[in-house]
């Protein structure tokens, strides 16, 4: 069984096949600052689909940044025009789906095994901040008593170990419009497509250039080019797909807020059940209120303790529940991207591994007795 971990200085719970080694340098003092740079985990490495063009891209393109000059609005979206024969529809780009008319618009999600930007587009991803001092985090598992735990149960071990810092970059879910825009006029006669991300990004934004290049990678993985246009998006659409809109529910019956959290959107039986689930974990610790976050194809839900004490998961593709140590109010502010902003320091990562719900309960009563909250 692989032991949950819980890093108790506001820092994430993970696997521990995925924890940081204790490098052999002394640990960095807390006024210090390394001078070493980021260092992205990557996690197992899986076979990618071989392609006929470069796959990744490290900087954006100068076609690119003189496109941009030329672009006079805010918006812009990462999208390019290709020329594609219906025999190469078949087969180098089989993993997307094409119109089959001018004017016709099929979306696709990139595929996994497209390249690592397609994979981090639905799994998300975490950079480890070398640069940045290292933190305590604290290592919890269970063990058999007597080497037999369904006769006498188990009891808890845990370590203490100095760890860099990490920042979560969730799911971005982008997904890729196609569109014809001229007809081959039959046999293998090359057709003229569009293919753009489905969000826009606003040029005043400090990320733009981070945000922009992992756009820019997913076309060059998916299509082999990449490009930018001119949004025709006004800023109101622009801003409905970063807005997050909170609702706030009450305690009370587990059904009736398991409806309240479910309702007003369809949602799977596997979502349902989710919701139902956490409703019911987070009842045991008596919240003083239950949220939902709604926006995008981001769907959250989650429970408010105290004004800095809130836990949430993105039930659409979670696989970690989250510890926010942050004002609420001001969290409640943050759009969808910016939700987790910053390192571990500000929130803990409870990841879905055997045990998880217990290692999340004992945090919240550690961090409800810290505030004086009783139940």
């Amino acid at each position: 069984m692989a032991p949950a971990l819980y890093t108790g200085a506001r820092t994430a719970i993970e696997t521990v096949g995925d924890r940081e080694e204790k490098p052999d340098r002394a640990t960095v003092d807390a006024n210090k600052v390394c001078v070493q740079l980021p260092v992205e985990k990557t996690g197992a490495m899986m076979a990618f689909r071989a392609v006929q063009w470069k796959r990744n891209l490290n900087k954006i393109p100068q076609t690119v940044t003189t496109s941009l000059a030329d672009i006079k609005t805010d918006l812009v979206v990462a999208a390019v025009t290709k020329l594609i024969r219906p025999s190469e529809i078949r087969s180098t780009y089989r993993h997307l789906a094409f119109p089959s008319q001018k004017g016709e618009v099929q979306t696709s999600l990139p595929s996994l095994d497209m390249g690592k930007y397609s994979t981090r587009n639905q799994h998300g991803w975490d950079v480890v901040r070398r640069d940045l001092p290292m933190i305590t985090k604290t290592y919890y598992w269970e063990t058999p008593n007597f080497g037999d735990a369904s006769t006498y149960g188990t009891h808890l071990h845990y370590q203490d170990r100095e760890v860099f810092q990490r920042e979560f970059h969730e799911p971005r879910m982008y997904r890729l419009t196609i569109e014809m825009l001229r007809d081959g006029a039959g046999g293998d006669n090359p057709s003229a497509y569009r293919v753009a991300l489905d969000h826009q990004l606003d040029r005043g934004t400090p990320a733009f250039d981070q945000e922009l290049l992992f756009m820019l990678n997913l076309l060059q993985e998916n299509v082999g080019a990449a490009g930018v246009f001119s949004s025709g998006a006004s800023r109101e659409d622009y801003l409905g797909t970063l807005h997050l809109d909170w609702q706030v529910f009450p305690p009370g019956n587990q059904a009736e807020i398991v409806r309240a959290m479910a309702g007003g959107r369809r949602a799977s039986r596997e979502e349902e059940a989710i919701v139902t689930n956490r409703v019911a974990l987070f009842s045991r610790l008596r919240p003083r209120a239950f949220l939902r976050g709604s926006g995008g194809l981001s769907s959250y839900v989650g429970a408010q303790y105290a004004d800095d004490l809130v836990v949430f998961e993105n039930i659409k593709y979670g696989n970690a529940l989250y510890i926010l140590y942050d004002n609420w109010e001001e969290v409640s502010q943050r759009s969808r991207l910016e939700l987790l902003r910053g390192t571990d320091v500000s929130f803990d990562r409870v990841v879905h591994a055997e045990g998880w719900e217990g290692i999340f309960q004992r945090i919240l009563q550690k961090e409800k007795r810290r505030r004086r909250i009783r139940d």
